[in-house]
């Protein structure tokens, strides 16, 4: 899948056949951007904003934060991806080449990706391409944020991105396994269209209050759902549950806010609806690998 836009997209190479790129975008008005991949692997988390891509065959696939996409082509493929107006879209995006590929083959991956392409119902680039669109895990989103905001010293950049985009790929390859050897209908409840619209109000409460303490009466209450299809409902649709999902985006809020504000730490703590400093501190390292204070001191020293 292929998201490259050329005015904000910063693309670095971590070796012979793999290239990250970080997308960054906010458009002034409706926007529709044309791009073409080599033959590859690809995988795509994004983190915000929302849109709709049009595929080599002419299927459509809609995205929005916190979906994952992984996409192969053994030879070159095309996308239109169609972005509103004045909405940001940050992303993440690797590139895997022929080069990389051949370097894998023989490891066990292999045949799990040749188990992905058998089992693929979207093939945009022909029978032997193939695309999955599903909900990205907390893990996956943390190492998407990891890579996004990287700050590790240039003369190890490199080697921490890589190892970061085959800990992605793994981790994605691992999830759609899961996904396929679930038996349909024993674990996933059926979501009705109208529920879709419940469950993203729901998500939307969440992110517009992200300092308060919802409960789930409260949530559902506010999405006109009952708290079984809320709970069963969220994790299927957002790949998390309801209390993960939040815990999520309120880190990533106080990444945001010691990253691009003059707020102290104590400031983010309240504004992200912590009520322990240490409890806070002791996420944001699971999270990011470091404390609050030596991510700003980070901040400070580039």
């Amino acid at each position: 899948m292929s998201t490259q836009f050329e005015e904000t997209r910063h693309q670095i190479s971590t070796g012979p056949g793999v290239k990250i790129s970080h997308i960054d975008y906010t458009p002034q008005q409706y926007r529709s951007v044309k791009s073409e991949s080599p033959p590859c692997l690809a995988l795509c988390v994004f983190l915000e904003g929302s849109g709709e891509s049009i595929l080599a065959d002419r299927s459509r696939i809609n995205f929005a934060p916190d979906q994952a996409l992984l996409f192969a082509s053994p030879s070159s493929s095309c996308s239109e991806t169609n972005l509103p107006g004045h909405q940001r879209l940050r992303a993440i995006e690797i590139h895997f080449t022929a080069q990389t590929l051949e370097q894998i083959r023989g490891m066990q991956i292999q045949p799990m990706l040749q188990r992905l392409a058998a089992n693929a119902s979207l093939r945009p680039a022909g029978t032997d391409s193939f695309l999955y669109q599903f909900p990205a895990s907390a893990a996956i989103r943390a190492i998407a944020e990891q890579i996004f905001r990287q700050r590790t010293p240039e003369g190890v950049q490199q080697l921490f991105l890589h190892s970061k985009a085959l800990e992605l790929l793994s981790l994605m390859v691992e999830a759609l396994l899961s996904i396929l050897s679930t038996p349909q209908g024993t674990d996933k409840p059926a979501l009705q269209k109208r529920d879709h619209k419940k469950l993203d109000r729901a998500r939307e409460c969440l992110l517009a209050r992200l300092d308060h303490n919802w409960s789930l009466a409260e949530l559902a209450h506010a999405s006109n759902l009952n708290e079984r299809k809320l709970k069963e409902g969220f994790k299927a649709l957002f790949g998390n549950s309801v209390h993960a999902y939040l815990q999520e985006k309120r880190m990533q809020a106080a990444a945001h806010l010691l990253s691009c504000t003059e707020l102290s730490i104590t400031e983010v703590v309240m504004q992200t609806g912590y009520a322990n400093p240490s409890h806070f501190s002791k996420l944001f390292r699971r999270h990011f690998g470091m404390s609050p204070r030596e991510f700003t001191q980070l901040k400070t020293s580039t």
